[in-house]
This record gives structure tokens, sequence and C-alpha cells, in this order.
């Protein structure tokens, strides 16, 4: 997994995304530092009445995610359990909310990727493919996804919209960050003081132009939490609530 890849791979529940993703068990922490889930239910809106119309839960900018993505990605998800979480309803219903709060972030930076003119060719993506693939010889990547109750189609698709983010973060994230010399020496320092402790056959001093992006990385982490808040407000969720009580147990009918 590339360094840039790290923003975005490391805060989010993979259930087979991609080789760093695999064995992640929760959400992870960065998108629940940045200011959390600003959604609009039932607002009535223009918007929202389109939302309604298309069958689509959840909507952000010109990215939907329809009631069959949605529940497809709930059985996904389900299947992770050791146990039927159905038989705990409050348990379930905050899995499922979990969910359209995984969904909704990804349908923001989607949303603002698509605004942005950003995709991922079909070339790319098989190229991305194949390198994921070295690392299961034989039939041990369909098992991988089988264990994991995704079909590769579902897989496939999930990993370009990964790749989309990722250039996203890249192209108006990490580009973005300034670099001033004073920053340079402190982080030059401090790397070298990092590899000292690592062996010799690579302890080489980076290029400066790496060291430049490891450190646009690095302040890319910490800005990441007001960044993706800009972009909540340009590309506001929009949750039917109709279609969203669907999907919940209603614990006074149990």
């Amino acid at each position: 997994m590339s360094s840039i890849a790290t923003i975005w791979y490391g805060i989010k529940d993979a259930n087979g995304f991609s080789r760093g993703l695999l064995n992640t068990l929760s959400v992870g922490a960065l998108l629940l530092m940045a200011t959390g889930l600003t959604i609009v239910i039932g607002s009535g809106c223009m918007d929202q009445k389109k939302v309604e119309e298309k069958g689509s839960i959840i909507k952000a900018g010109t990215v939907e995610i329809s009631r069959a993505e949605f529940a497809r990605e709930l059985e996904v998800k389900q299947a992770n359990y050791p146990y039927d979480i159905k038989d705990s309803p409050s348990e379930y219903n905050a899995m499922v909310l979990d969910l359209v709060s995984d969904l909704s972030d990804q349908a923001v930076l989607l949303a603002a990727a698509a605004a942005k003119g950003i995709d991922v060719s079909d070339k790319a993506l098989d190229a991305a493919i194949a390198d994921f693939k070295k690392d299961y010889p034989e039939d041990s990547f369909d098992q991988m996804l089988l264990e994991r109750a995704i079909s590769y189609p579902v897989w496939k698709k999930r990993l370009k919209k990964d790749m989309v983010i990722q250039e996203l973060i890249m192209q108006d994230l990490v580009a973005s960050q300034e670099i001033h010399p004073e920053d340079m020496i402190a982080f030059y320092d401090r790397f070298a003081g990092q590899t000292e402790t690592q062996d010799s056959n690579n302890s080489a001093m980076m290029h400066e132009k790496d060291l430049a992006l490891k450190l646009r990385i690095e302040k890319s982490q910490e800005a990441f939490g007001n960044w993706f808040q800009g972009l909540q407000a340009s590309y506001p969720v929009y949750i039917d609530e109709r279609v969203l009580s669907a999907f919940l147990i209603n614990p006074e009918k149990q």
C-alpha cells in the first residue's frame, strides 16, 4: 500500500477493500476525528424528494446509494459477525446506523471527486487488481472473497471507489499543504534520527522530493478533519428516513 493510501485506508471499515484493510475490524479514528456525519433527514427539500423518487437511501452531490446497494453492503457487514446480531435489536440498529455513517462519508468524498473530474481508468484499475492478486496464490484470492461474503464485481467496484478517493486526497488535500523551509529542516532532522536505528541497508536518506511528499502526507493527516468538514458543507448528505426505517428493527415489535 502506498503511503498516501494510509490517509484513507486507515480510517474506514474495510470488509475486504484492499490488502491493508482486510483485517480492519472497526471504523478508524480519522473520520471519527472529523466533525462527524452531517446529514439532512426528511427535510422535504427538492434534493430530498429526488432521493425518494429514485429509490436511493443516501445522496451527496451526484452520488447516490440505492436501496439495493445498501442492502448488499449491510448483508456483507452482517456476515462478518460471528453470531446472529439480529437477536439484539439495539446492537443491530447500531450496526445499520454505523453503515449509514460509513457510506455517507464515502458518498461525500466521491461526490467531491466527481465534481473535480477525478476518476480512475480501467487500465489503472486492472493494474491495481493484478498487483493485489500477487499476494494471493492459486485460488486463495477467491477464497478470501468467499470468506468475507463479497462477490468479485462488488470487490472490484469498492476498489475503484477507494482509488478515486485516494486520488482526491492526493490532489485536493496533500498537494495543497504548504511546506516551509523550517518545516523541512525539522522534518529532515527527525527523519534522519529515525533512520539511524534501522539496518544500514535501509537507512539511505530519502530524496528531497520524497521527503517533501512524506511531510505533506503527515500534514494532511492533521488537516483532514477541517478539510472533510468543508466537503461535507459543499456536498451535504441527504438520507431517506422512510427507506432507512425499513432496515431497522423496532424493539417494540420484538
